[in-house]
Order: C-alpha cells, then sequence, then structure tokens
C-alpha cells in the first residue's frame, strides 16, 4: 500500500509533500514488510527527463538524501522491531539512490535502489497516484503492483 500527498502528514507527524511506500515481499526469504516515508521539497515537480539523488549511509545507522536535493528526508521502516529501520539480516545499507521519472500533481513514479556490503542490491519500483486519481481505493490507498527486484 502506498501513498502519494503533495501536502500532508507523514506516520510521524510532519507536514509536506510525501511519497509513503510499503512494501510486502510475499514469501522472499529472509524479507518481511518494508518500505520507507520520502518527503519531498514542497511543490516538487519531475518532468521530461528523470531526476535521480544519491542516498549515502550516515553513522551506519540511516540513509539521508543528497544535500540540497529534491529529496528532504528519507525515513525507512520495516515490520520488526529493528531499531535501525532495516532488515537485520541485510543490515543498513552503505549507500544507495532514488531515481524519479515523474512527480506532479496525478502521481509520483520512480525507483530506489539499496547498495549492501556484500555487492548485493535490492531494487523497489513505484507508481503512486495522487489520492483524487486512486478514488475507489480505501483511504486513498494505492496498491503498487510493480515487481520489485532483489
Amino acid at each position: 500500500m502506498s501513498r502519494w500527498n503533495r501536502d500532508g502528514y507523514s506516520r510521524n507527524g510532519v507536514r509536506g509533500t510525501w511519497i509513503d511506500l510499503s512494501y510486502d515481499p510475499k514469501g522472499a526469504a529472509g524479507l518481511v514488510r518494508f518500505g520507507v516515508d520520502i518527503r519531498l521539497v514542497d511543490g516538487a515537480v519531475v518532468g521530461g527527463s528523470p531526476v535521480t539523488v544519491a542516498l549515502s549511509n550516515e553513522d551506519a545507522q540511516r540513509l539521508v538524501p543528497a544535500a540540497d536535493s529534491l529529496v528532504v528526508d528519507w525515513l525507512v521502516n520495516v515490520a520488526t522491531r529493528s531499531t535501525t529501520g532495516f532488515p537485520e539480516t541485510t543490515g543498513v545499507p552503505v549507500g544507495g539512490s532514488v531515481t524519479f521519472d515523474a512527480v506532479n500533481e496525478d502521481f509520483a513514479a520512480g525507483r530506489y535502489v539499496y547498495h549492501y556490503r556484500d555487492g548485493s542490491e535490492l531494487t523497489c519500483t513505484f507508481n503512486v497516484p495522487s489520492p483524487e486519481h486512486a478514488a475507489g481505493f480505501l483511504g486513498g490507498d494505492y496498491e503498487d503492483d510493480d515487481d520489485d527486484d532483489d
């Protein structure tokens, strides 16, 4: 379940422009439900060429977006009691990136990639309509059926 909210609140109560993504790996070994809340600069728009933002590991605890970028906050979550917000089997990625193919009033689309110390990667795609365009889905949530690559 995912949400695109141009002017709303994230799960942590901060107001802004948010893409809230949640993935269920449906039985993939070692993975549990996980996701990320991405806060963008107010009024964010991406059209034409994709925009990629680097994510770097800060203090081996979390990922942070490149300074002065389209992304203001990167808040991860998993369905465990992990203190870092990342599955304990993989740990915190050593880095990553998020690419936005489109961001406008109607939807946000793109992908993010986590890079791990052992050389493996996890790629998650998203294509999330605004609540107005997701009419008919419970609470404005939208089930993103894009495949996740690992």
